[in-house]
């Protein structure tokens, strides 16, 4: 395959940047409750949430960062992740408020941003991608 025949890199956009910034704020909040869980003098209930908590805070880490990196595959965990803090949010709104309102809107932005047209073109696979735009399985 020729250089001619790569596709020209496209540019992040500004929704793309918008859910990857806060999808990553949601990965660093999760694995902040995830450290204070584990620390809780409650024992192996506890550790217990605060290691499922850090694996759910890896997972969104790895959703911000590949959704940064423009990967092709990244859409759909990008979009599920981000109703599903929708869902805990809404859930969650008989606690506090203000808070949850806080995290439904941004869950809601982060959705709305993966699913825009400009989204799919930014993410769109092209002849010329990289070995290293597959998932490893």
């Amino acid at each position: 395959m020729s250089l001619s025949e790569r596709r020209e890199p496209v540019r992040r956009t500004v929704p793309l940047t918008i859910a990857a910034v806060l999808t990553a704020l949601f990965a660093l909040a999760v694995i902040g409750v995830a450290v204070a869980s584990a620390l809780q003098p409650h024992g192996q209930f506890s550790l217990g949430v605060g290691i499922m908590l850090s694996l759910y805070g890896a997972l969104l880490a790895w959703v911000a960062w590949t959704t940064w990196r423009q990967r092709f595959y990244v859409r759909g965990a990008l979009v599920g992740s981000a109703l599903l803090n929708l869902a805990v949010a809404v859930s969650s709104f008989g606690s506090n408020v203000t808070l949850w309102s806080v995290v439904a809107l941004l869950s809601a932005v982060i959705a709305v941003c993966g699913v825009l047209p400009s989204t799919s073109r930014a993410l769109t696979r092209a002849r010329g991608d990289g070995p290293d735009d597959l998932p490893e399985v």
